[in-house]
């Protein structure tokens, strides 16, 4: 099982930022009515990632599907195990200069979590300080031990979380 290299989000910023650059005017172009955010742990200041840049594209229950079509039309169908109605996961690791994840969301659903948990590391340093513990300890894990780490980590907080 091979260790997951991890690295301080400040050193990848302009590769971000070039990424982000030319990928928001093509989700704009493709999907001209929905929410496009940086998510994930190159959102983050003072995170550390592995290396691959997340967006959300946020639409409304009514254009979900229509997006998820769009979408599967120009990025890689990923994890479809993990999709639902409100959820959708798709990517690109080839076509820019870091692997790409885009997900799907319908707003205002239990699947519309990203934001909150980005803004939560944001926020809170110390919640922070122990991600980066937690993604430190499971490197070596392999990436599914890594992937079940995180999504404990993220389902502790989200159950924090008001509606």
């Amino acid at each position: 099982m091979p260790k997951i290299i991890l690295q301080e989000v400040s050193a990848m910023a302009p590769l971000v930022e070039r990424l982000l650059a030319r990928l928001r005017p093509q989700l704009r172009h493709l999907l001209p009515t929905a929410e496009i955010e940086h998510i994930g742990a190159t959102a983050i200041p003072g995170a550390i990632t592995k290396g691959d840049v997340d967006v959300m594209v946020r639409v409304t229950p009514a254009e979900f599907r229509a997006a998820a079509d769009v979408l599967s039309a120009h990025f890689a169908i990923k994890q479809p195990e993990n999709w639902t109605p409100d959820f959708a996961s798709f990517g690109d690791d080839d076509s820019y200069d870091l692997p790409l994840g885009v997900q799907l969301v319908a707003k205002n659903t239990d699947a519309d979590q990203f934001s909150f948990l980005r803004d939560h590391f944001i926020t809170n340093p110390a919640a922070l300080a122990d991600y980066n513990r937690l993604k430190q300890r499971h490197a070596g894990d392999g990436a599914e031990a890594y992937w079940k780490a995180k999504n404990a980590l993220f389902e502790s907080i989200l159950s924090t979380r008001e509606r």
